[in-house]
């Protein structure tokens, strides 16, 4: 009888932690291009809200920075989407709007990391397959 209780109380205990893994191949991995685009701009919009906002940075000071760090990076992105989806749909896919919440009150990166994932994914995505490989001597 003891060892049945304590058995479902270990259950019980362990459920929600066994609830929250994510099971392999469920995230981002896995959606599809224009999705993570969509998530890509919407990420980059927030962090540079953020640090406008919360931080109190002079927006083209802000503008500047996004654009020296992933201009490049993100145009390269937006030509390689717009060659596979076609213009209309990258630009129903980078329309996304979430609400906002307020400002953390500590410094918050998350939404910056945020971006960095999605830039970082679809670079490997949409890189041809071949452009790793050396040229044959």
């Amino acid at each position: 009888m003891i060892r049945s209780f304590t058995a479902i109380l270990l259950a019980i205990i362990a459920a929600p932690a066994l609830a929250r893994e994510t099971p392999v191949g469920t995230g981002w991995s896995r959606a599809p291009d224009l999705s993570v685009y969509g998530a890509l701009v919407l990420s980059a919009e927030i962090a540079q809200e953020r640090e406008m906002l919360c931080r109190g940075r002079n927006p083209a000071a802000v503008g500047d920075a996004w654009r020296a760090a992933y201009g490049a990076r993100q145009a390269w992105i937006a030509d390689a989407m717009t060659r596979r989806y076609g213009a209309a749909a990258v630009a129903r896919a980078g329309q996304v709007k979430v609400g906002r919440l307020a400002c953390p009150t500590f410094s918050d990166q998350s939404w910056r990391r945020h971006h960095e994932r999605m830039l970082r994914l679809l670079e490997f995505r949409l890189v041809p397959r071949d452009h790793f490989r050396r040229p044959a001597p």
